[in-house]
């Protein structure tokens, strides 16, 4: 019966795949879905046709047997927890475990050396006169690319580098420019998609050789990111697009990275739980270690929130699309008041240095108050 009512789903799923929208929709959860086990079958079909219509239907069953226990996970979390600041719901990652999911789109390697020297250093570094406003978003300010996906890559810690050049050329020339994660990963050789990397390796090499733009034409790396290693395709003797002079670690409290991420966006990594793959919306406070650290992020701003408790947050780019989290991006509480951060975000925060030639008329910024 479970065999025939396979291939008839299969059916179905290829069928409402051919009229599903191009985008990712968002598919809800409700106690009816989880009443029968033809209730979870429905809900598992329709978040197959949004999510993984071109998936191997082979294993689809043991796919679904994941999908359960992770929408159960959900529900009860969700209903145990009304009232936080936070909720999880379904995405593309709701049929596979966490250790399946952690396996391919996590992938930060920190070399325990050098995370010894970032939790210990004082660095020498130019900090803001004055307070630093309430709120501020390098979103509203010209600093921040679109929402990336790294593909089931573990390449988030290129990611993380990259996203953290782009801020600080683009604050310092008044350019924002869209680079090449593909060419940090196919030539730093400073990690891949299976064994992961290191961030500040990853800005080292940047320093050193410069990025190009993503998607450049007659360049190299005009196809853009392929979420695999592949041969470097860097032409010797031709000037980088983009380059940076320096990479500084941030001292390991959340007032010092508070500091930095008012100058510019910082790569961190952080501990991507189980209540990470399925974050859906909110100020995330949930359970999650300082270490190890397995992901690479950007936090790109920081704000208040404006429920009654105010909770305090970092704004954090993600690069796992935009169906996940908020358009990409999640919300974590800052001032958890304990050393590391909420997950680890202050341990291995990194920021790097671009020095003039500056516009001639550089923008103006603007605090988001």
């Amino acid at each position: 019966m479970r065999k025939q009512l396979v291939v008839v789903l299969a059916l179905l799923v290829a069928a409402a795949a051919a009229m599903a929208m191009a985008d990712e929709e968002d598919v809800t959860l409700t106690d009816k879905d989880l009443e029968t086990e033809e209730s979870m079958w429905s809900l598992y079909e329709r978040w197959r046709a949004v999510y993984a219509p071109s998936r191997d239907l082979s294993d689809m069953e043991s796919r679904f047997e994941v999908f359960k226990a992770n929408a159960r996970y959900i529900h009860e979390f969700n209903q145990k927890s009304k009232g936080m600041s936070y909720v999880l719901g379904l995405n593309k990652f709701s049929d596979l475990t966490y250790e399946e999911f952690a396996a391919k789109y996590t992938g930060v390697k920190v070399d325990a050396s050098a995370f010894a020297t970032a939790t210990t250093s004082s660095p020498d570094e130019e900090l803001p006169v004055g307070v630093p406003p309430a709120t501020w978003d390098w979103r509203l300010n010209g600093a921040v690319t679109d929402v990336k996906d790294q593909g089931q890559c573990g390449s988030c810690w290129v990611f993380s580098a990259v996203g953290a050049v782009e801020g600080i050329n683009a604050i310092m020339t008044g350019n924002l420019l869209t680079l090449s994660e593909q060419q940090v990963l196919d030539c730093s050789n400073t990690g891949d998609c299976l064994k992961g990397g290191d961030p500040r390796a990853a800005l080292q090499y940047i320093v050193k050789n410069g990025v190009t733009l993503d998607q450049c034409g007659k360049l190299p790396y005009y196809p853009g990111y392929e979420a695999k290693k592949l041969a470097c395709r860097t032409v010797a003797g031709k000037p980088p697009i983009v380059k940076v002079d320096a990479v500084k670690p941030v001292a390991n409290t959340e007032a010092a990275l508070l500091l930095k991420v008012f100058q510019q966006p910082i790569s961190v990594g952080i501990d991507a739980s189980a209540d990470l793959q399925h974050y859906k919306k909110g100020v995330f406070t949930g359970r999650c270690k300082t270490a190890p650290l397995n992901h690479g992020v950007v936090v790109v701003g920081y704000g208040v929130n404006t429920t009654p408790d105010k909770t305090k947050y970092w704004i954090v780019k993600n690069s796992w699309g935009k169906g996940w989290g908020e358009g990409g991006y999640i919300r974590m509480k800052r001032d958890v008041g304990t050393p590391g951060g909420l997950c680890g975000i202050t341990t291995y925060a990194t920021y790097v240095t671009k020095k003039c030639p500056c516009p001639a008329n550089p923008p103006t910024i603007i605090a988001s108050y």
